[in-house]
């Protein structure tokens, strides 16, 4: 029997937030039914030490609804360095 999960290639990134802006959206995500995977990802230190920031990836045909959640709750500022730059090859 197949799962109801999205697939992990059906999985669009969002962004990488700081834990308290992830904690955030991924609240307003799960209220909107929008399936997501959020990673953490910790300094060069392993599991050592606090988390630095957390790559949230939605559900591709729900990317645009996440986008829109995104808007909501930080107006059109993306979150970090890395999507600002990278703007042009974001999947949202």
């Amino acid at each position: 029997m197949k799962s109801k999960a999205p697939e992990e290639e059906d999985f669009a990134w969002l962004g990488s937030y700081a834990p308290r802006q992830a904690s955030k959206l991924l609240e307003r995500l799960e209220q909107a039914g929008i399936a997501f995977r959020a990673q953490p990802l910790r300094p060069d230190r392993g599991d050592e030490g606090p988390t630095a920031t957390i790559d949230i990836s939605v559900d591709s045909p729900l990317s645009s609804e996440a986008a829109q959640i995104h808007r909501e709750l930080f107006g059109d500022e993306l979150p970090n360095y890395d999507s600002s730059f990278f703007r042009d090859e974001r999947n949202v």
